[in-house]
């Protein structure tokens, strides 16, 4: 879970590589609406995408962690909010429900190498 909370620390700096580094070179993001997204170049055109959305900013939390009891695979259920610029100009925030699948590389690293997310009607997930 903390590494998730770092990325989307790192997210919110815009700092694209660091942002990419997150995600395992065979990634797939499943992004609302949108074809897979499929590979880190892939990744990086779909980011430099939404930097150029006026007014767009993502973060997020994770609210449930499971461990595979091998301890190399896991995956987080978390919540997001993206917020970007409507037709008017004025700012629009939507929050959403995310499901990341995290392996461990070579190296012991967990990386991102599933992640998709949908719209959520309220800010948290799951029930307290």
């Amino acid at each position: 879970m903390e590494t998730s909370r770092a990325w989307a620390r790192t997210a919110a700096s815009g700092n694209l590589e660091a942002t990419l580094a997150y995600w395992a070179d065979d990634a797939i993001v499943l992004a609302p609406d949108q074809p897979a997204v499929v590979g880190k170049a892939a990744i990086r055109d779909f980011l430099k995408q939404t930097q150029t959305i006026p007014r767009f900013s993502i973060t997020w939390e994770p609210e449930r962690a499971t461990i595979a009891t091998t301890g190399d695979m896991g995956y987080l259920i978390e919540r997001n909010r993206v917020s970007f610029a409507d037709s008017a100009g004025g700012l629009r925030t939507q929050y959403g429900k995310a499901v990341s699948i995290w392996r461990k590389d070579a190296t012991g690293v967990w990386k991102c190498v599933v992640d998709t997310w949908n719209n959520n009607p309220s800010e948290r997930v799951l029930p307290r």
